[in-house]
């Protein structure tokens, strides 16, 4: 039973449920919990887990801030959680927002665990359990956006997909559960974790949720991989563990268990071998983790392959490049018959973009095969995942490369098309990316989150403010900034005129702005239908003879292409925009090669660097860029190498070319914002220097980072502490640091030449100067050893800074950070409007220095 708490001494929450304190890499974790100290890892096969309570009765408030798609919020209960104010509530207790008292009632949950009160789109529930001894349990939760476990935030379940479980440490006592809720409903229970038979928790073992797994063909030895998520819940950061799966036929393939930090979970790769595939069905794998040094293993499972015939739609998993995650995507194959020795028939490839909450597998499915392209579903990294932007848009093109490198696709026959989100992201992706697609097909699409229902970040009239600053870090969602790329692809756009999720207003609004000049445009309103029409919506005849119809022209001598970032697509073909003058502003290449003359005219607007791939087919090429002449020079030829890129750089005197180039310098590879740090496998490195506070709160954030990103985007983040980091041992990686150059130990070995300086007083970055105890910071610099990744930096100035980081919107789609954003206590206060709460922000110059493009004010004053 849970009971609410209603004590008179009342006290404040506990800490944050993880290690009060880190010892050296040579001593053990100290826990909370004394009977966790010794594990057995003797394993028996999974039983239904024990339920330890029901939470059935609550406190709830109403909504005490705002939120949305935006890079601050406000709440007046976090904000009490940040000063360390907060005091678990009783009945009747009254939370000022503004002038108007927000009440705590109480509440309790229905016969089927749901808790469903109108106070909570967007309120708070909050619960005690108690227990008689400690020890650990799982969390399992639906429907809430986040929840503080005795102070330690975890990632919630806003979906009630069911699939987060989470291991927590219960004290003796009193434990408190405050749930943050935006859908109106919640529910939660505490079940028992694995135990061995002596009786003992399991110190690693499977969640048996969420796993990953790829489908096997009939004919086609499978050799791919699945991802199965694992808890830890001992003292061990670094197993002396592996994962070993046995496949039907006897085959047996060894997989490393990386580092899972205590008190979580990770989602771990895990290799499927099988020589023999004979029929459809289904294959069980055996999957245990082995410790070396025993005789049984520490935990183990079956897995379920679904078999396939060849010509069914499929799942296929592969190895992300971002994270090293396992992800997949459905296919339906082609019914083309490639012909041997004739690569012109190769077939095409359809990117088809699935809708919310809709799984990519079942979107393949909704189309019937095609005898000219094969039909691939990426998945957005969840069903409903990012919007298909940010890490979404990385997906799609991830899979694109991906199947058509495996499937052997014609690289001109590629077109992109989906429906309601995946209309968006069509929308997205043409726009990002016109050098990848010959044609693109929205469904039902919306234009951009603006245009959509969300509010959209206004700048002023001085480009460098802070207001300028954050809104140009969020172009990259207006689809519109980038509507002249739509011109260099042929586009289609279907839409039902009674469409009540996606009003059709949105297909309306792109036809007025495309019809009247658009080449190659066609439109379809289907009358009398809605948002989902059966697969006719997606797999739409005259929709599918358009692409069919489309391809690529491989080597145009035109070009006319505009980016918002290089980061995210620089060009493509013999140009490439490599650096801007005005970061996250829309940058514009216009003009022709003429191959005859060996002549290229360009004109450009917002660029500071061009690269130019003239290759070696003419001995010398004549470039004329914004009217200046840039002839050819034998001697840069010979030092740079023939047919190497040339480089071309804006300068006070005109365009020069350059024969040597800065590779720290801001590159596409990497550009920034801050988004940019969760690419190149990064790796968060959690500080251990500071006190007791500092540490645990540090601590849980990286946790919390980590458990989001499996949560949003099916994705890995290595957590490791400060101690344990050797930058020769991790090459090549992002690392993230979590604390400040005072609290963890791997900043001199990054960062110790950087100009940043964040400690317990505040942030310095050359004529940038913030003071302050209290302040939340987050920024990206170049990594120091390596040429194309970079150093993230989550920093508090101390431990109630470190608290206001704990709730930024990292990986919420729409929501955006430039280079460097520090933000005040005041950004979280009610009373607050805006971005006023944010004290400084800065896109660093192209040589990562301060530069113009920075703003700072000072604190508001919060009555």
């Amino acid at each position: 039973m849970s009971t609410l708490a209603g004590r008179s001494d009342r006290r404040p929450s506990r800490g944050s449920g993880y290690p009060p304190g880190i010892m050296s890499r040579t001593l053990a974790i100290v826990l909370l919990i004394p009977c966790l100290h010794v594990f057995a890892d003797r394993t028996t096969l999974a039983d239904p887990p024990s339920v330890i309570a029901d939470f059935e009765d609550y406190l709830v408030i109403e909504p005490v801030g705002r939120g949305g798609r935006s890079p601050v919020h406000t709440d007046a209960i976090e904000a009490t959680i940040v000063d360390g104010s907060w005091r678990t509530p009783e009945p009747g207790d009254a939370v000022r927002v503004g002038r108007v008292p927000r009440i705590w009632q109480s509440a309790s949950a229905g016969e089927d665990g749901w808790l469903t009160d109108d106070a909570l789109r967007g309120g708070y529930a909050v619960a005690t359990i108690e227990r008689d001894a400690a020890g650990p349990a799982i969390l399992e939760a639906r429907g809430h956006s986040m929840v503080y476990v005795n102070g330690a935030p975890r990632p919630g379940d806003p979906y009630a997909n069911g699939s987060l479980r989470l291991p927590v440490m219960l004290e003796a006592g009193e434990n408190e559960f405050l749930f943050k809720v935006g859908r109106g409903r919640v529910k939660a229970r505490l079940v028992d974790v694995p135990r061995t038979d002596d009786g003992d928790p399991k110190t690693f073992f499977f969640n048996n949720a969420d796993d990953t797994v790829p489908n096997a063909v009939v004919g086609v030895p499978l050799d791919a991989y699945a991802g199965v998520v694992i808890a830890n819940i001992g003292t061990d950061w670094m197993p002396n563990r592996s994962l070993l799966a046995t496949g039907p036929g006897g085959e047996t393939v060894t997989s490393a268990m990386p580092a899972i930090a205590p008190g979580s979970i990770r989602k771990v790769p895990v290799r499927l071998e099988a020589r023999s595939v004979d029929a459809p069905g289904v294959m069980t794998f055996r999957i245990e983790i082995v410790d070396p040094g025993s005789v049984e293993p520490v935990d183990v499972r079956s897995l379920d392959v679904k078999v396939v015939e060849p010509t069914a739609a499929r799942r296929v998993t592969f190895r992300s490049e971002l994270d090293d995650s396992v992800q997949f995507y459905g296919l339906v194959p082609s019914t083309a018959v490639p012909r041997e020795g004739d690569p012109s028939g190769a077939p095409g490839l359809i990117l088809t973009l699935h809708g919310a909450g809709v799984d990519a597998r079942r979107q393949a499915a909704a189309y019937a095969p095609k005898d000219f392209a094969h039909v691939v579903a990426p998945t957005n990294r969840r069903k409903f995942g990012f919007d298909w932007e940010d890490w979404g848009r990385l997906d799609a093109m991830e899979v694109l490369e991906h199947a058509r490198r495996t499937l052997g696709t014609d690289p001109d026959r590629q077109w992109v098309t989906g429906h309601s989100m995946g209309g968006h992201g069509t929308w997205q992706a043409a726009a990002h990316f016109p050098d990848r697609f010959a044609a693109a097909a929205p469904s039902a699409g919306w234009i951009a989150f603006h245009t959509y229902g969300a509010d959209r970040i206004e700048g002023n009239d001085e480009p460098h403010s802070i207001e300028s600053i954050m809104a140009r870090a969020a172009n990259p969602s207006d689809t519109l900034l980038l509507r002249d790329n739509l011109d260099e692809l042929g586009i289609y756009v279907l839409h039902g005129d009674a469409d009540d999720n996606v009003p059709v207003d949105q297909a309306r609004a792109m036809r007025r702005s495309l019809a009247e000049s658009h080449p190659d445009f066609a439109y379809h309103e289907e009358p009398g239908v809605g948002h989902w029409w059966g697969n006719r919506c997606v797999d739409w005849p005259p929709l599918i003879r358009f692409l069919e119809e489309r391809s690529l022209d491989p080597d145009p001598d035109q070009v006319r292409f505009t980016t918002v970032s290089p980061g995210i697509n620089p060009g493509g073909g013999w140009f490439r925009i490599t650096q801007q003058q005005l970061a996250n502003a829309p940058s514009r290449v216009e003009g022709t090669r003429n191959d005859a003359e060996s002549r290229i005219e360009l004109i450009t607007e917002n660029v500071a660097r061009l690269e130019l791939d003239l290759d070696d087919r003419m001995p010398a090429w004549t470039v004329v860029i914004d009217g200046d002449e840039v002839g050819p020079d034998a001697k840069l030829d010979l030092l740079n190498g023939r047919g190497a890129p040339a480089f071309y750089d804006r300068t006070s005197d005109g365009w020069r070319r350059r024969a040597i180039i800065n590779p720290r310098a801001k590159r596409p590879e990497r550009n920034g914002s801050f988004k940019d740090v969760f690419r190149h496998q990064p790796i968060l490195v959690v500080g251990t220097m500071g006190d007791e506070t500092e540490n645990r709160i540090t601590l849980a954030k990286a946790i919390h980072d980590a458990e989001s990103f499996l949560y949003r985007g099916n994705g890995v983040l290595d957590v490791i502490l400060d101690v344990d980091f050797d930058r020769e041992q991790h090459p090549r990686r992002n690392v993230i640091l979590y604390g400040n150059q005072e609290t963890n130990a791997a900043w001199p070995q990054l960062l110790a030449k950087d100009p940043l300086q964040v400690d317990r007083t505040g942030i310095r970055f050359e004529g940038l100067e913030v003071e302050g105890d209290d302040l939340a910071v987050l920024a990206i610099r170049p990594r120091p050893d390596w040429t194309t990744v970079s150093v993230g930096v989550v920093a508090g100035t101390g431990p109630s800074g470190m608290r206001l980081a704990e709730r930024i919107p990292l990986f919420r789609s729409g929501v955006h950070h430039p280079d460097l954003v520090v933000f005040g206590p005041e950004s979280i206060d009610p009373d607050t409007e805006g971005l006023d709460g944010i004290r400084a922000a800065a896109f660093f110059e192209n040589d990562w220095s301060l530069g113009e493009d920075h703003a700072v004010r000072e604190a508001s004053k919060v009555k």
